[in-house]
Order: structure tokens, then C-alpha cells, then sequence
């Protein structure tokens, strides 16, 4: 069965493709060409648009953007995928609810991420986006396997987590809404390191936290399938 909100064609998911990359550089989420986002298409659930490796998003064109099934095989496309492919195709595949990935190399999240610490629930905004606070999975080398599997627990009650030494994954049961997660994740961690200058940073009470995750932040994952794997 379709999810609801995602794009219906290959064409349509190219384009979409290149809409939020270039929107990832207009808000400063990545530089140049770091970073890679995907999406799912509605009736080709093991089928991905996502972006190239080593394209300019300022230049990025419909026809960058590559096919690629599930197992890896690329079925459209004149360029080589992101050489994080293995990350997006292997969450895909843990989490069929899921049906976008944005990974952003955005500094103050970077920052965070280089330290190793986890962001708590101190802001609205980060809990209706992703549902709480933010934990920074273990590290793991850029392109293989292992990013994957240490984000798996980091992501399952979340809709993003940092990874160590490296920056955000945000996923949605849409690119729009993954994207919403990598944007508001930069947001608060701007806003965390900030505080942290003045002492420790209130969070928001555990009773409230639940109450917005589970008004704002778990419809956004109904049309998705099973709640378990998101917790909503």
C-alpha cells in the first residue's frame, strides 16, 4: 500500500530530489556537494531517487539524480549515488515506515556531534519534529554498513539522531518531514551550545514532552504503517 505523500513517479521523485538538496544549501545544511538525501516512490516501495556523488547542488539537475533499488543495483541514472548509499537503502530496509532520509553536515550539529553528546528535549520545536531529544549514535566510518546499524536504536523513537564525528540523519515518512527533522536539528543545536554558556539547560517536563509528541510529532507517522518501529 502507498504512504501517503510521496511521490508517485520517478520523475516526480527526481524532482523532489533536487528541491530539498538545494534547499539543503540555502539554509546552510551542507556545503558544496556534503551530504545526500532520498526518497521512496509510492507504488515502487524498493526503489530510491537519490542524490549523486560529488554534484554541486546549485548545478543539480532532475537527471543527476539516481535510481537505485534496495539491494544496491542502480537502475537509472548516468552518475555514481552518494557513497553513503549503504545508509539509505540499509534504514529503508529496517524501516519500511520510513519513506525519506536527509543527511546534513550542518556546523553547530557537527560541533555537537564531535563531542558526543546527546541534545535533550529543550525546545517545542525539536520534539514535534522529532519527537524528543536528540542522542548521538556511536561512531562509524563514512560509507559502510556499521552507520546503519548504530543509528538503528538512536532513530527508533526519533524522526533524527547525530552521528558521531560525522553530523544529522533525519528521517520522515516523507522527505518533507525528514527534512523538517534535519532543519530543526541544526536549529536546536545552535541554540543548545549557545545556552550551555550559561549553565545547564532546562528541558521541557517529561509529562509535556510525551503530551506533543504524541499530538504533534506520531500523526505525522500514521499513514506510515507499523507504530512500532517509530514509537508513536
Amino acid at each position: 500500500m502507498s504512504q501517503a505523500g510521496l511521490p508517485t513517479t520517478r520523475d516526480a521523485a527526481r524532482e523532489l530530489v533536487v528541491l530539498f538538496a538545494r534547499r539543503l544549501l540555502a539554509e546552510h545544511l551542507v556545503s558544496y556537494t556534503a551530504g545526500n538525501i532520498s526518497t521512496r516512490i509510492a507504488d515502487e516501495p524498493d526503489l530510491v531517487a537519490v542524490t549523486p556523488a560529488s554534484t554541486a547542488y546549485d548545478t543539480l539537475t532532475a537527471e543527476d539524480v539516481v535510481m537505485v533499488r534496495l539491494d544496491g543495483t542502480v537502475v537509472e541514472g548516468s552518475r555514481r549515488p552518494t557513497s553513503e548509499l549503504p545508509l539509505h537503502t540499509l534504514v529503508y530496509l529496517d524501516r519500511p515506515d520510513i519513506g525519506g532520509i536527509v543527511h546534513t553536515h550542518s556546523r553547530a550539529a557537527m560541533a555537537v556531534a564531535a563531542m558526543g553528546i546527546d541534545v535533550p528535549p529543550i525546545l517545542h520545536g525539536l520534539v514535534s519534529a522529532c519527537g524528543g531529544g536528540i542522542t548521538t549514535a556511536p561512531y562509524a566510518r563514512g560509507g559502510t554498513a556499521e552507520v546503519a546499524t548504530y543509528t538503528a536504536e538512536a532513530l527508533r523513537h526519533r524522526s533524527a539522531c547525530l552521528l558521531r564525528n560525522h553530523g544529522v540523519l533525519a528521517v520522515g515518512p516523507t522527505l518533507e518531514h525528514a527534512y523538517n527533522a534535519a532543519s530543526t536539528v541544526e536549529g536546536v543545536c545552535d541554540a543548545y551550545l549557545r545556552a550551555l554558556a550559561f549553565g545547564p539547560v532546562p528541558e521541557i517536563p517529561a509529562d509535556d514532552v510525551e503530551r506533543i509528541r504524541r499530538e504533534q510529532w506520531a500523526p505525522a507517522w500514521a499513514s506510515a504503517g507499523d507504530g512500532r518501529t517509530h514509537g508513536g
